[in-house]
């Protein structure tokens, strides 16, 4: 006849209570967990738990194989040696449904496992009432290990009873680690004694662990002192564990045959009670790394500087981060568990719905979609985004994934830049910092090379011609020094009306060579418009004077918060702007400085020295007739 197991005869409420307890804040804080062994009969005190979803649930799962779910709640079958022996059940704000039925089985499992482990001990205790007569101190023992979840607490617990029980000086238990090796977990007695009795038995428990047969070594001989040695495996039905290790018996005696089969049967109850604590530690470790990992990527989502939003299959709000808030300016409250479209009207207006409903029924993936939203506040946003599918281990479409970058600030900055550019020389452009309050005022002295290039007869041609023209032919000659200037190396400083002036070795394009590359740029600009000058008609021919300078300056921003230009200032500066007065139409002239800098790359032909406006001692200067090298 097949014996009736109750389940309250196999649980103790304080197992019931703790594994509830912890299962709890898996499941979340709104959810009443209870076990119930039949209809209306709940194990322990659960009074939170709603007694008409208990009667429902029983009536809904009364043969069930796996979690049902139902409007009152959920319940899981408990069952022992092929018997349905209870539920679990669940009521209250679950969880989605599969993350529930995860953690009702897992329960499940846990309960099954307690029971079964029970039932072995059970077997144990009542086969050794039969044999032995201290059979009431193992199921104490049993009883008290039984309640102990905590691994290192329960080692010491078993080998405190195994040495009182056995009468033993000294004892360890080893276990074997990750390695394969095995290492003590757990000891008791003097410790030099201690340590002796390990590393002489360390062989023997290791022969008994592997073999599983206990051994008594009573003649062993340490030197002139004999250590009596006993040792028995620690094993279950699944796996090795270790072995228990006794050492010297109380009052100079012997271990013996009853030693040997009473620590036995104490080893088989606490690898029983050593495995459940694993097991029950292995649960406790995977609900701190579920709810750690919760804990992470809800701190990744918050954490990522771009939007994510994630939807269901509904097109219901799942995910909303506080970077969406941010961008979008919508609290993730008005957003999560509500339609998308609700929530995001105001993109409607935008390709934003098409690329949600393509990705949602065709799978696509989008990645930098460019729109341009209004917010209601009036706010007009530059977003990117990338859009993908969320898919289950299945391949079946869960939702939509969505991925925003706020790019409002690089597009205003990118047309600010383009905007610059169309007055601003473009090295001083490119080196200028992201945000433009970083400009400094304060200059930087070093030596440079300065250019002043003056359109000659340009006042008459624009007294006779009109203005349009005027603009044009002055454009064309600019455009050609521009590009010289930027060919060798410089900087366009400013164009002064019919003039440009430039500047090479500037902080922003440091060039050795400065002095060489502004006078080859002169004279390449000479034979440029030279050339120029056969293709267009005779009265726009007009010609270039030309100062170059080479000196100290100081170079940086000048002006005020409000307005400031890159330019250069110094007696440099002022000598190159000289020169360039007094050249003759497609005349280039050098200081003395720029001479000896490039004499022996240059023809030149000798000038008397001049005075020049603002200076009182005479100037040397040079007419360039020609480049001997160019490198």
């Amino acid at each position: 006849m097949e014996r009736k197991l109750r389940l309250k005869k196999l649980l103790q409420p304080e197992q019931i209570a703790t594994l509830l307890r912890d299962f709890t804040l898996l499941l979340g804080p709104e959810v009443a967990l209870a076990v119930s062994d039949g209809p209306g009969r709940l194990l322990g005190d659960h009074r939170s738990f709603p007694p008409g979803a208990a009667h429902a649930l029983w009536e809904a799962a009364p043969e069930a194989a796996e979690v049902v779910i139902t409007s009152q709640g959920a319940a899981t079958p408990i069952c022992v040696e092929a018997q349905q022996v209870g539920l679990i059940l669940a009521a209250g704000s679950l969880l989605p449904p599969a993350q529930t039925r995860v953690a009702l089985t897992a329960l499940k499992h846990t309960l099954e496992s307690l029971a079964v482990v029970a039932l072995e001990r059970r077997a144990i205790a009542r086969e050794a009432l039969d044999r032995y007569r201290e059979i009431n101190e193992l199921y104490n023992m049993g009883e008290i290990l039984a309640t102990c979840l905590d691994v290192d607490e329960l080692l010491q617990r078993i080998l405190t009873e195994a040495s009182q029980i056995i009468q033993a000086r000294q004892g360890a238990i080893l276990l074997y680690d990750e390695t394969g090796e095995m290492v003590s977990a757990a000891s008791t007695g003097p410790t030099e004694e201690l340590e002796m009795a390990i590393v002489e038995g360390h062989t023997l428990a290791d022969e008994v662990a592997r073999t599983g047969k206990p051994q008594i070594v009573n003649d062993f001989t340490n030197g002139e002192q004999q250590i009596p040695l006993l040792a028995v495996p620690l094993f279950t039905s699944e796996r090795r564990l270790g072995a228990i290790l006794l050492a010297g018996k109380a009052k100079g005696t012997i271990f013996t045959a009853s030693d040997e089969k009473l620590l036995s049967a104490l080893a088989w109850q606490a690898a029983i009670a050593l495995e459940n604590a694993l097991l029950f530690e292995n649960v406790r470790r995977q609900r701190d790394e579920i709810a750690t990992m919760k804990y992470y990527m809800d701190n990744i989502f918050a954490s990522i500087a771009s939007g994510v939003i994630t939807t269901d299959i509904h097109d219901v709000i799942t995910t909303f981060n506080r970077a969406a808030e941010t961008i979008l300016r919508i609290p993730s409250q008005q957003a999560v568990n509500r339609l998308y479209y609700q929530v995001l009207g105001f993109l409607r207006s935008t390709p934003f719905p098409a690329l949600v409903e393509d990705v949602r029924q065709h799978h696509k993936t989008y990645v930098n979609q460019e729109i341009y939203p209004r917010l209601p506040q009036g706010e007009q946003l530059y977003l990117n985004l990338s859009l993908s599918a969320l898919q289950g281990g299945g391949g079946e479409t869960l939702g939509v994934a969505i991925v925003m970058d706020d790019v409002t600030e690089k597009r205003r900055y990118e047309r600010e830049r383009a905007l610059l550019c169309r007055y601003l020389p473009a090295g001083l452009v490119d080196r200028l910092p992201h945000d433009l309050a970083e400009l400094g005022l304060r200059g930087e002295r070093r030596v440079i090379t300065v250019l002043f290039a003056d359109i000659r007869g340009f006042t008459g041609f624009s007294e006779s011609n009109p203005s349009e023209r005027v603009v044009d032919v002055l454009n064309d000659y600019l455009t050609m020094a521009g590009a010289a200037v930027r060919f060798n190396r410089g900087i366009v400083d400013k164009y002064m009306g019919d003039a440009v002036m430039a500047l090479f070795n500037t902080p922003l394009l440091e060039e050795e060579e400065h002095a060489w590359q502004a006078v080859r740029m002169a004279w390449t600009l000479k034979e440029a418009v030279e050339t120029y000058h056969h293709h267009i008609a005779p009265e726009e021919r007009l010609f270039l004077g030309t100062g170059i300078c080479t000196g100290v300056a100081v170079v940086g921003n000048v002006g005020t918060e409000d307005r400031m230009e890159y330019t250069a200032i110094g007696d440099t500066v002022n000598l190159a702007k000289r020169l360039q007065e007094n050249a003759q139409p497609g005349q280039i002239l050098i200081s003395h400085e720029t001479w000896e800098i490039v004499r022996d790359r240059v023809r030149v032909n000798p000038l008397p020295p001049i005075r020049v406006r603002g200076r009182q001692a005479f100037t040397r200067i040079y007419e360039l007739a020609g480049l001997i090298a160019d490198r």
